[in-house]
């Protein structure tokens, strides 16, 4: 029975990637219809997978549809070597990663809309970022640092840092984790 059970998931799991690769292909192909497909098949799976980590549901929303633009760009890139979602998940992961410094950077660019409200509001999310960035680890600072102030890429910051730049990345991949959960707390 257990033996007939597992065939029984592994067929429904070959069935589902296939329809995947199949929508894929279609899509790839120009189908708008396959887009939509995919796109109603995994949009509830990946706003909740990013509602955990992002504290807000406009927030979350909004990076849903980012990972949902940034994926059907990028869709040649998929080489099927896992799954569609979890190739969704990394990228959402990405997202979710980098949005407390989209939503400063957003908020510094409506400076022409000056409010004391929002100069205020402004001021305290920097400062929360600086405060929280002096308590992280000097190297996770300075690759965070090289990273989203001097746009530079992960080989860079190894040299300066004397590291792999896997470990780059890596550093800089904690240093955000720190401060989004520091912000959402």
């Amino acid at each position: 029975m257990t033996t007939l059970k597992a065939h029984s998931n592994l067929l429904v799991l070959q069935v589902c990637v296939k329809s995947d690769i199949e929508m894929i292909t279609n899509a790839l192909a120009g189908s708008e219809v396959a887009y939509a497909m995919l796109t109603t098949k995994y949009r509830q799976r990946i706003y909740r997978f990013l509602r955990r980590r992002i504290n807000d549901d406009a927030q979350a929303e909004e990076v849903t549809q980012d990972v949902f633009l940034d994926a059907f760009r990028d869709l040649k890139s998929f080489r099927g070597e896992s799954q569609l979602y979890t190739w969704l998940c990394t990228i959402a992961v990405r997202k979710a990663l980098r949005q407390p410094f989209n939503s400063l950077k957003s908020e510094i660019e409506m400076i022409n809309y000056v409010t004391p409200e929002s100069l205020l509001i402004t001021k305290q999310t920097v400062e929360q970022i600086f405060e929280i960035g002096n308590k992280l680890p000097s190297k996770q600072l300075k690759a965070l640092y090289l990273k989203e102030y001097h746009n530079l890429c992960y080989a860079d910051i190894s040299v300066i840092l004397r590291c792999s730049p896997l470990y780059a990345k890596k550093l800089v991949h904690m240093a955000k984790k720190t401060i989004r959960k520091e912000m959402n707390d």
